[in-house]
């Protein structure tokens, strides 16, 4: 029975997928051209190119799988959250915490197939690319010949198998658990106030937040030249409490958005844009997420490029691979978030708001979700740079204001399209011209 249901639900929702769909063949594209680049290295002579070569590819894979599990478990719980009425059914009608959670597996199972083809091509190009770039930079010495064949699919396929199932289980969680008497009522009306699981998150949070902060020490006292290996990592790890965080997060921002004001003004606009950020801040949250990490990420890899000397081309690609990365999930997260409010847009048409009124709304919401998201990456980036900047060669100092003028502005051309996009499809459902 769950079987079918998760196919029934992938058919009817492909758009509410694509945010899953684009990070899995995202990971089979970087594991599948990691792989590869690993199993290049294996044929060069022993050295300094081999070790350096082993180590980036490995160091690629890991972090590429750690980000997968983290990102689809977000993005999977995004399209759990919204299907809270149809969980609440099935688990009024008798369905198991068991069921609720292998449909969810499942689901992610059936889109993580078509990614893996789609992604293990792509992975394949990248590795062509990733090859040359690093002979052309010296770093391949003789140009050897990329060794491909089955072993970076079978490794991708495993990668996929394993982060779409912990991300679907993660994100089923919450549905799972859901006691039928209540699950109706939860559905069509979110609690407020304190609840034990906005407890049970904010110490998790505190306890991510440590963790990173043990994580931070550790590598400033390790090797000095270990220390810009283990970057990714740790940016990761403050970005675990970021996630967990998000909701508090986008409340804060919005209680302190002065800003809402300037761009909808005190009518009803931005009243109804500061309820709908507070209301939907748990469903919002995942946005926050993939910004942070992007902000965090190019901030930190374009610091150390300012920094060093001869600026590697490998932590340019690195850099460029990342964001990439994280903006796909950004998007498609807001997409996704936009495409699920066709009626709430119909309802404000018929009660009487206009075009105007309901683009400004949903763009003042789009500006908060940006700034909480850019604000906690900037954050993450300071925190590591300062603690660590000495040690792996990371001075935030050297980034002019243009840099970071151009990284919020970043943040605004991923978050805005990504909004006005679908909100435009829905006011044309409606009949407004927009």
């Amino acid at each position: 029975m769950t079987t079918g249901l998760a196919r029934t639900s992938v058919r009817a929702r492909p758009s509410a997928f694509a945010g899953v769909f684009t990070v899995l063949t995202l990971s089979a594209t970087v594991v599948t051209a990691s792989v590869a680049i690993l199993r290049t290295a294996s044929g060069l002579p022993p050295g300094a190119a081999r070790e350096q070569t082993t180590a980036m590819g490995a160091g690629f894979t890991v972090v590429t799988v750690y980000l997968s599990i983290f990102v689809i478990g977000q993005v999977m719980a995004l399209s759990v959250a919204q299907r809270a009425t149809e969980n609440a059914v099935l688990r009024a009608v008798g369905a198991m915490p068991w069921q609720i959670r292998r449909m969810v597996a499942t689901e992610a199972l059936l889109t993580a197939l078509p990614a893996l083809p789609l992604g293990y091509g792509l992975g394949v190009l990248l590795a062509h690319v990733w090859q040359d770039g690093m002979t052309e930079h010296g770093l391949l010495p003789g140009g050897p010949r990329l060794t491909v064949g089955p072993l970076p699919a079978l490794v991708a396929a495993a990668v996929l198998v394993v982060t779409s199932q912990l991300g679907g289980l993660l994100a089923a969680h919450r549905a799972a658990r859901a006691h039928p008497a209540d699950a109706l009522g939860e559905a069509s009306a979110p609690r407020r106030g304190v609840t034990a699981g906005r407890v049970l998150r904010g110490v998790a949070a505190v306890l991510a937040c440590a963790g990173a902060g043990a994580l931070t020490a550790l590598t400033a006292a390790g090797p000095r030249e270990d220390a810009g290996e283990h970057l990714p990592l740790v940016l990761l790890a403050y970005l675990v409490a970021v996630a967990l965080a998000g909701p508090a997060l986008v409340r804060g921002v919005t209680a302190a958005a002065g800003a809402v004001r300037w761009i909808v003004g005190d009518g009803a606009a931005g009243e109804l844009a500061r309820a709908g950020v507070r209301a939907r801040a748990g469903r919002l949250s995942p946005a926050v997420t993939p910004v942070a990490l992007v902000v965090a990420f190019t901030l930190v890899k374009l610091a150390a490029l300012a920094a060093a000397d001869d600026p590697p081309w490998v932590d340019l690609f690195a850099t460029v691979l990342y964001a990439a990365f994280a903006a796909c999930v950004a998007v498609n997260t807001l997409v996704m978030l936009t495409a699920a409010r066709r009626r709430e847009v119909a309802l404000l048409w018929t009660v009487g708001a206009g075009a105007g009124q309901i683009v400004r709304m949903f763009l003042a919401e789009a500006v908060l979700v940006g700034v909480a998201g850019g604000g906690a990456g900037a954050l993450v980036a300071l925190v590591v740079g300062l603690s660590l900047g000495e040690v792996a060669g990371v001075s935030l100092g050297e980034l002019g204001g243009g840099v970071w003028l151009g990284v919020g502005a970043g943040v605004l051309g991923l978050v805005l399209p990504a909004v006005g996009l679908p909100l435009v499809g829905h006011l044309r459902r409606v009949g407004v011209r927009a």
